[in-house]
C-alpha cells in the first residue's frame, strides 16, 4: 500500500497536467487521474517490472480522455437529433433505443477508422485542434492531416446514411459542442 501511495504522489501531478491538457476541464482531469490509478490498482498483479510504467500510465489516461470525449459527442449528437426531430427529450423507450442505435453506429464508425486517422479525427473534431496544430503534434504535414480528415469524414458520411441530422451536426458543430456544452442526463 505504501508503494502505491508513493507512485500516486510521484505521478499524480504529471498525469493531472496531461489529462488537463487533453480534456481542458479540471473536473475531467481529476476524474481521469483517479480512474488511471484505480485501473493500476486493479491490475497491480499483472504489472511487468520491465514495462515502461510512465508510458503505461499515460496511455491509460489518453484512452480515458478519448473515451470521455467520445461519450460527450454521443450524448450531444443524440440531444441534437431529438431536438431536430421534434421529439421530447424525456425518458421514452423509443428515444432510448434511438440513442443506443446512434451510439452503436458511432462506436462502429470509430472502430473502422485506422488508428492514426482516428487520432487525427478526434484531435480535430472532438478536441477542436487546428490542422496545423495537429500536424505539429504528430510531426507531419498539414496536407497529410487534411488527407486523414477527408478520408475519415468520407467514411463517417458513408456510415451515417439515414442519420442525416446527426451527421450534419457531427460535422458542423462537434468541436464547439464537445468542448463547451454540459450534457443533460439521458435515459439509461
Amino acid at each position: 500500500m505504501a508503494a502505491f501511495e508513493s507512485l500516486y504522489k510521484l505521478f499524480e501531478p504529471r498525469l493531472y497536467a496531461f489529462a488537463l491538457h487533453l480534456s481542458r476541464q479540471k473536473v475531467d482531469a481529476e476524474e481521469i487521474v483517479q480512474e488511471v490509478f484505480l485501473k493500476v490498482w486493479e491490475r497491480r498483479h499483472l504489472l511487468d517490472a520491465d514495462q515502461n510504467f510512465d508510458g503505461y500510465l499515460f496511455s491509460i489516461a489518453r484512452n480515458l480522455v478519448y473515451n470521455k470525449a467520445r461519450r460527450r459527442v454521443y450524448e450531444f449528437a443524440f440531444t441534437q437529433y431529438v431536438a431536430a426531430t421534434g421529439e421530447h427529450a424525456g425518458c421514452f423507450t423509443e428515444e432510448t433505443v434511438a440513442y443506443r442505435d446512434l451510439v452503436k453506429l458511432l462506436e462502429e464508425t470509430y472502430a473502422t477508422l485506422p488508428p492514426i486517422r482516428r487520432q487525427v479525427f478526434v484531435m480535430s473534431r472532438v478536441e477542436g485542434k487546428s490542422n496545423s496544430e495537429i500536424a505539429r503534434l504528430l510531426n507531419t504535414s498539414n496536407s497529410n492531416i487534411e488527407n486523414h480528415l477527408n478520408k475519415a469524414l468520407k467514411s463517417i458520411k458513408e456510415r451515417f446514411k439515414g442519420y442525416e441530422i446527426a451527421y450534419m451536426f457531427f460535422l458542423a458543430y462537434l468541436p464547439e459542442a464537445a468542448a463547451s456544452l454540459p450534457f443533460p442526463a439521458l435515459c439509461a
